[in-house]
């Protein structure tokens, strides 16, 4: 009986880390539309063809922010001049 927990845990806990793996990745970010929320702001509209990504810099053409984290539904970035942060939510 214990086998099987462990086995169901091991599954479940490997599924919730690819996903958390892929929901930061760039192919992810840059397939969604982002609309600014609040904090520090590189654009109102981030849509899929306004932004690059590259070694975890988001770059707009109002400017460069680094990317601290993506849940899926919100993208959480940081100036890299002033370290102050801007979330961004999910609009696709």
């Amino acid at each position: 009986m214990k086998k099987w927990i462990f086995k169901i845990l091991g599954l479940v806990i490997g599924i919730v880390l690819l996903l958390g793996f892929y929901s930061n990745s760039s192919s992810f970010i840059e397939k969604q539309d982002w609309k600014y929320a609040e904090g520090t702001n590189i654009g109102d509209w981030l849509s899929k063809n306004s932004f690059k990504i590259k070694d975890g810099i988001i770059e707009t053409s109002q400017g460069k922010a680094k990317i601290v984290f993506c849940y899926g539904q919100e993208l959480i970035i940081e100036n890299l001049k002033t370290k102050e942060r801007g979330f961004y939510i999910n609009k696709s």
